[in-house]
């Protein structure tokens, strides 16, 4: 025990422990006071919590604009901001920051985000807050007046804070994304540690061409272990982007409520001046301005360095960020796949393997769920199959059935489907399978006169039909009728000497003289033996 002296003063050695709380309490107090200024400062009712270096924000571009990047988050660093927008990363992307706040004091963002085939996307992420060289230091106090009597250096301590996340996220539909984080969250300082784990929940619409809105939680759900009683805040965000000028330039509002706390608003702008070059600004903290931040980004190719620049009430501080794409893009893969199982379907087609041809199109479909394209395939494949499911034989008509029908399900050319059906049918005229198949195809085309049931002698095929049809159409006066029946003739086969003599007929009714000369010496030129028409050309020409 100390000596005790006359005049009644006796020092007390004070416990380690008490004088290493107390220089942490201080330490902790001012390094929360400084981390706020130089980087992204927050209301002050959540400073001082669990994961507040969480809020300093990561990646220059955003950092640049404000930290109003919520409704933005459309690349690796959207792990940190807004998880749902990760869905929005086309290729895999490794984004980094490393940041020194001031002397021993160093902020570090890693992220790897990586799409899959399937149109999800996760990504790592760590978030690192590193302070070394606080002293450590015993202290003896006067017990009368409690001052300080004797402060002893002994050594020193670190303050350590880190968070690693594991993320996902996903298109649910074609204009919202959905995307969730798991964080652990570790502090370390001294002796003492503790850890939390923690769920973020973030969501983005698209709104028109233009317009996207980002809403989410953080800290949704939270558990604790260690040496204290703290709680992770749980923080709700809104983000709002607007994409104007050919989106040249965006402006961007974020607004974020800590419950029980105050709230935040930032507000943010970019705007590329070159394909290469951005010019970005950000206020934070309205309407009470805690920071102003500009700052620029460059592109080239895969790859982006973007670097922006606070003011504050301390002075400034400088962030830079790289980011780095490789591989395939999700839209060129997704493409591939897309093409792959269509073409494959195809092929089952020509097979007359409509069942296979179906389940590679809903493959497609899963690969490309927002392809138009693929679900009217898939439409017009289930037609087909409601009517005829295989037409697997090698007979000529089954050849035509099968052209027909890729030619309906590719889409781009229907009267390909229809004269091949036609034809199939002219083989096979009684098949009421076929002929529902083809009035369908017909009616989708906007065919005039649709093919219908025979009605002649039991021997008629479509093309005796046809060409009954035209030649009545003639009797009736109906020439242009007969016109387009002789053409359905002809497009099927296209040397049809009646066809052809009925269809000159019709246009020589039609006073339209220099037309049927010419079908009429393409009579001729199949038929020379035709003295009909011979004659008939001759007094008539003058």
């Amino acid at each position: 025990m100390p000596e005790t002296k006359a005049g009644g003063f006796a020092p007390v050695r004070v416990a380690r422990a008490s004088a290493l709380v107390e220089a942490v309490a201080r330490a902790c107090f001012s390094l929360g006071a400084l981390l706020g200024a130089l980087c992204s400062p927050v209301s002050a009712q959540s400073g001082g919590q669990p994961g507040q270096f969480l809020s300093y924000g990561v990646g220059g571009r955003a950092l640049a604009m404000g930290g109003a990047y919520y409704g933005i988050s459309d690349d690796a660093s959207a792990a940190y901001w807004n998880p749902a927008g990760l869905a929005q990363v086309q290729r895999k992307e490794l984004t980094t920051m490393q940041a020194t706040l001031f002397q021993q004091t160093k902020l570090t963002y890693l992220s790897y985000a990586h799409p899959t085939k399937g149109g999800s996307t996760f990504a790592l992420s760590m978030t690192q807050l590193a302070n070394t060289g606080f002293e450590k230091v015993d202290v003896i106090y006067n017990p009368n007046t409690n001052e300080p009597k004797t402060v002893t250096a002994n050594g020193s301590f670190n303050d350590a804070q880190q968070a690693m996340s594991l993320s996902w996220a996903k298109g649910v539909t074609e204009t919202m994304l959905f995307g969730m984080s798991v964080k652990q969250v570790t502090r370390k300082l001294a002796g003492s540690s503790d850890n939390f784990k923690s769920l973020d929940l973030g969501t983005m619409k698209t709104m028109g061409a233009s317009y996207r809105l980002g809403l989410g939680i953080q800290n949704v759900f939270a558990m604790r272990t260690g040496d204290t009683d703290d709680k992770l805040p749980v923080t709700i965000k809104l983000g709002n982007s607007l994409r104007l000028f050919k989106e040249r330039l965006t402006l961007s509002a974020d607004i974020n409520k800590v419950l029980n706390g105050d709230v935040d608003m930032r507000f943010g702008g970019e705007y590329w001046i070159a394909r290469w070059f951005a010019f970005r600004f950000g206020l934070l903290g309205l309407p009470r301005i805690q920071e102003t931040d500009f700052g620029f980004g460059l592109n080239f190719k895969s790859f982006s360095l973007d670097i922006a620049q606070g003011i504050h009430d301390l002075g400034s501080s400088t962030r830079f960020s790289l980011s780095i794409r490789f591989g395939q893009s999700r839209t060129d893969r997704s493409t591939g796949q897309v093409k792959n199982f269509i073409k494959q379907g195809m092929e089952a087609f020509q097979e007359g393997n409509f069942a296979l041809a179906a389940q590679k199109f809903n493959q497609a479909q899963d690969a490309a769920p927002g392809n138009k394209q693929v679900a009217t395939m898939i439409a017009r494949l289930n037609n087909v199959t409601g009517f005829l499911p295989q037409a697997t034989g090698g007979e000529e008509s089954q050849t035509f059935v099968r052209k027909g029908a890729i030619a309906y399900v590719d889409g781009r050319d229907l009267k390909v489907a229809v004269n091949s059906l036609r034809y199939a049918f002219n083989k096979n005229p009684r098949d009421e399978k076929l002929l529902g198949l083809l009035n369908m195809i017909e009616k989708e085309a906007g065919v005039a006169d649709v093919t219908r049931r025979l009605e002649g002698p039991e021997q008629f095929t479509w093309i005796d039909q046809k060409v009954f049809d035209a030649r009545q159409a003639v009797y009736d006066g109906h020439y242009d009728s007969a016109v387009r029946r002789s053409q359905d003739v002809l497009d099927l086969e296209p040397n049809n000497v009646t066809a052809l003599e009925i269809m000159g007929s019709a246009f020589f009714l039609m006073e339209q003289k220099d037309k049927a000369m010419a079908v009429w010496r393409r009579v001729l030129e199949l038929d020379p033996s035709n003295r009909a028409v011979r004659e008939f050309m001759q007094s008539v020409s003058p």
